[in-house]
Parts: C-alpha cells; sequence; structure tokens
C-alpha cells in the first residue's frame, strides 16, 4: 500500500472482522474498518476509537468494502482509491483524540540539554544523608537538617523544607565532571516557596566558584535591597543589581517557578512563565576552575546566604531554554524518559505524578 506524506504519519492496521484479513501500511490516520455492516474502529499508534457507526452511514457505495471473498486485490485497489476519502472524512476525529490529554496525564519536562534533574520524590532522598538527581545520578549531600516535606506542602510530589540557619545541600560532581565545566551556556530551573525573609542574600540555587567569586550563576533573592533575580558573574562582567532585577521583594508564601538563562551575553529571568528581565551581560562563558553547586545556599556553605521556605523540581540545562520550552517546564509534572535500570524509580507514570 502507498505511505502519506505528512507531518506525523501512523501505522495503519485495516482488517476484515469476517475473514480475518489485515493490511498494513502508514497514513495520516488509521482507520480500521470491518466488512459491511460491522462496526468501524480508528487505530493509530496505540491508541484506538470505536464507533458505533456502522459503515453504510459514510461510505458511498458498500460494495467498495465487501468481505475479501470478492477478491484480495479488487478489494485493495479500491481501498487505495478510497483512503483519501476515509482520511478526510475522520481527520478532525483522529486528530482530537490523538492530541487529547486525560485528566491527570503527565507533562514531561524539557529533555535536550538537560544535565540533572532532582525531583525530591521521597524516592530520591535519604534526608539525613542526601538526595540523588534521577537523571545522570549526581548526588547533593545534605547539610544542617532540612526537612522531606509531605506531598500536600509541595507543588509537584514531595520537596526540600529549609529552615533559614544551616540547611543546605552541596552537589558532589562526577567524574568526568559534570559541574566543574566550561558553561557556554546555562539555564537555571526551580519552584520555591519562600517562607520568610532575614535581611540579606539568599541564594535559591547557585553555580559558583565562592569564595573566589569569579563564576556565578545564581537565583537568588534579597530582601536587603528589595530584589531578586538571576545574577551572572563571568568574563569579568557581572549583574548590575540595581537595574538588572526585578525591584521589589520576592512574594511570600506562595509558589513561584523561577527560571535564569544565560547564553554568554544575555540573561532572561522568568517568574511563573512570564520573562520579567532581560539585559545583556557579555561576559562570555562561565569558566570552570572550582566550580560547585550549592542548593539553598551559597556553594562554599557559608551560612550566610540560605534561605527560608521549600525547593522543588531543580533542573540545570547546559543550554538556553526558549519562552515556549520555560512554560512548557512550568506545566511539567515529570520527565518523559524511563533512564536505565541503573539509576532511581524515574517513569512516566511514576517520577511525580501528582501535583499541587
Amino acid at each position: 500500500m502507498r505511505n502519506v506524506n505528512a507531518n506525523r504519519l501512523i501505522d495503519v492496521n485495516v482488517l476484515c472482522a469476517t475473514c480475518s484479513k489485515r493490511i498494513t501500511f502508514t497514513a495520516v490516520a488509521a482507520i480500521e474498518f470491518f466488512s459491511y455492516p460491522h462496526q468501524l474502529k480508528l487505530q493509530f499508534g496505540n491508541r484506538s476509537l470505536s464507533t458505533s457507526v456502522s459503515l453504510h452511514r459514510i461510505i458511498r457505495y458498500k460494495e467498495d468494502i465487501m468481505c475479501v471473498k470478492n477478491s484480495v486485490r479488487s478489494q485493495q485497489k479500491r481501498f487505495v482509491k478510497n483512503l483519501q476519502f476515509f482520511t478526510i472524512i475522520f481527520l478532525a476525529l483522529v486528530l482530537q483524540v490523538w492530541n487529547a490529554q486525560p485528566a491527570g496525564a503527565i507533562v514531561g519536562a524539557v529533555e535536550n540539554g538537560l544535565v540533572a534533574y532532582w525531583s525530591f520524590n521521597k524516592d530520591t532522598v535519604k534526608i539525613k544523608t542526601e538526595a540523588a538527581d534521577v537523571l545522570s545520578g549526581l548526588v547533593a549531600a545534605v547539610h544542617g537538617d532540612p526537612e522531606l516535606a509531605p506531598a500536600s506542602d509541595c507543588k509537584v510530589g514531595e520537596c526540600i523544607l529549609f529552615d533559614g540557619s544551616v540547611d543546605r545541600f552541596l552537589v558532589e560532581d562526577s567524574n568526568p565532571p559534570k559541574i566543574d565545566r566550561d558553561w557556554d551556556e546555562i539555564t537555571l530551573e526551580c519552584w520555591v516557596y519562600i517562607t520568610a525573609l532575614d535581611d540579606s542574600w539568599n541564594r535559591i540555587i547557585s553555580l559558583d566558584d565562592m569564595p573566589a567569586n569569579t563564576a556565578v550563576a545564581s537565583l537568588y533573592y534579597d530582601d536587603d535591597d528589595n530584589q531578586h533575580g538571576f545574577f551572572i558573574r563571568a568574563g569579568g562582567q557581572s549583574t548590575q543589581a540595581a537595574k538588572d532585577n526585578v525591584l521589589e521583594d520576592i512574594p511570600l508564601e506562595q509558589w513561584l517557578h523561577l527560571v535564569g538563562t544565560y547564553d554568554g551575553a544575555t540573561v532572561h529571568y522568568y517568574v511563573n512563565g512570564k520573562q520579567e528581565k532581560k539585559y545583556a551581560m557579555k561576559g562570555g562563558k562561565i569558566s570552570k576552575g572550582g566550580l560547585l553547586l550549592g542548593i539553598g545556599d551559597r556553594s562554599d556553605g557559608c551560612d550566610c546566604d540560605t534561605i527560608q521556605g521549600y525547593i522543588d523540581e531543580f533542573r540545570i540545562y547546559d543550554r538556553v531554554l526558549s519562552a515556549a520550552e520555560v512554560q512548557n517546564n512550568m506545566d511539567a509534572t515529570g520527565l518523559d524518559v524511563n533512564p536505565s535500570a541503573d539509576h532511581l524509580s524515574v517513569t512516566w507514570g511514576h517520577i511525580k505524578a501528582r501535583r499541587r
């Protein structure tokens, strides 16, 4: 049978219910039809849809779909002749079902360029010792006494509660390094729920070489100066907080989806899917050499930039996410992947199917 040139090709099985003759081909809309006057079934990929409408209501010539007792060759010719007719009739229905998202369906986060992902699901956290990156196997060592908060308090599944004292995570790098490397581009993303302000810098997520302080990418807020944003320091250049940040306190007691991107020349800062800031910062790459990744404080654990609040769904990319990808990730409840069995549980239906 012929192939139909389309953006989304679908495997088709045509079956006669009377004689069980099956024809397989590829088309825009898959139509599995039975011999007259039996019912109609649409089949596309691993989905199918049945209808109670008998074929004689939509087919002009019932002889076009007579059982193969007449001749398999004749039936195939007639099917080819009428394929376009069938496709046009059912295309809208097929596309509607194909694109439909069932209630509670998981939206997968963007995978392209994803370096690490901390879901903070209870299956990935040993709250006294470590939290595992479920994608690539990096481990965040626990410092202080943060809490594993129940799903009812979190954005997607479980999350981490930091009390603003000495609580933080420090990511242990791999070999070869995933953290201490040259970052030509970077995206930091997380959900955060801040419970209190304390008149200082507070680093929600921070990739940096502290205390050298020559290379920094940090989602942070500074309630002493009433501002929040995505701070970059690279190539001797840095964010000018007084003009590049959002000049107001970070909102309290509400979930915020924060994303910062940097491509060596431009910084974008998104809050809840909306671009709040875009500014030039032509520092070039964030260079390797002592880079560490801190969660809930800066990486050297000074206990001076800690936060008070919850963090959930932290992802780091080695490229800039587009505005559309940022929106996708804001809606995401996990990953559309299934890593190797050596990693912790990360599946389409399991990694964080519960969303607050």
